[in-house]
């Protein structure tokens, strides 16, 4: 797997490389070289990956607008969770800070801490249009996930909340519900809007949020305002 910065892409060239990837609308190119090499030589560039069962539809030109891209290795890095959980969070993340340090080598990792967590309602019986209200920003289309080389699609049932112009929420939503929930920094993006919305959402929905492979959770905020910070 491989961490590629934050790709932009025309909707046209989003079905290029679509098509791309099926083998159509392309002529086949003569074969390069082939060399072979043992699986065993290449390393993890990131500790640990959400192991999600995603759906994808392909965008619309409606849907396209406004949305996020981004590869797919960073969903669900930064996540919310119900303080209810607390105690399964914290024995996720001691679990994964054992994994990866027996795990680390000098470039990068053997193997790979594939987080597959039961979903749940992350703020109750609220949904993303109470969300929407809450941080008083309009609900957006559903991101798209890329790999290295492609795109793979927007996300069905997604949805994003931009909460300042280089910081977002984003997740997925029933009809009755907010079933995953995360946030993303971009390149230059502002730390301290995030928190203000942490801060926000834990008020109102009680969550809590955490940073993966910074290994560090958020459960909340004090009297003072300061954040309440837990580390495995």
């Amino acid at each position: 797997m491989n961490i590629s910065s934050i790709k932009t892409m025309t909707l046209k060239k989003f079905f290029l490389a679509s098509m791309s990837v099926l083998g159509i609308g392309t002529a086949a190119t003569a074969a390069s070289p082939v060399s072979t090499m043992s699986s065993k030589a290449i390393n993890f560039t990131l500790p640990t990956v959400a192991a999600d069962e995603l759906q994808f539809e392909i965008p619309t030109g409606k849907t396209f607008e406004g949305a996020p891209q981004f590869h797919e290795d960073e969903w669900r890095q930064v996540e919310f969770y119900p303080v209810a959980r607390l105690a399964e969070i914290q024995k996720r993340l001691k679990e994964f800070k054992a994994f990866e340090k027996d795990n680390r080598i000098q470039y990068g990792w053997k193997n790979i801490y594939a987080r597959k967590i039961a979903s749940a309602p992350v703020l109750g019986t609220a949904g993303s249009t109470e969300l929407s209200g809450l941080m008083q920003r309009p609900i957006k289309p559903a991101p798209i996930l890329t790999t290295s080389s492609a795109p793979i699609g927007q996300v069905k049932d997604g949805f994003t909340i931009r909460v300042a112009e280089s910081v977002f929420l984003y997740g997925i939503a029933n009809a009755s519900s907010v079933t995953s929930l995360a946030a993303m920094v971009e390149r230059g993006g502002d730390d301290l809007a995030l928190t203000s919305a942490f801060t926000r959402i834990n008020e109102k929905y009680k969550v809590m949020l955490v940073d993966w492979r910074g290994q560090m959770l958020l459960t909340g905020a004090g009297p003072d305002g300061g954040i309440q910070v837990w580390r495995p």
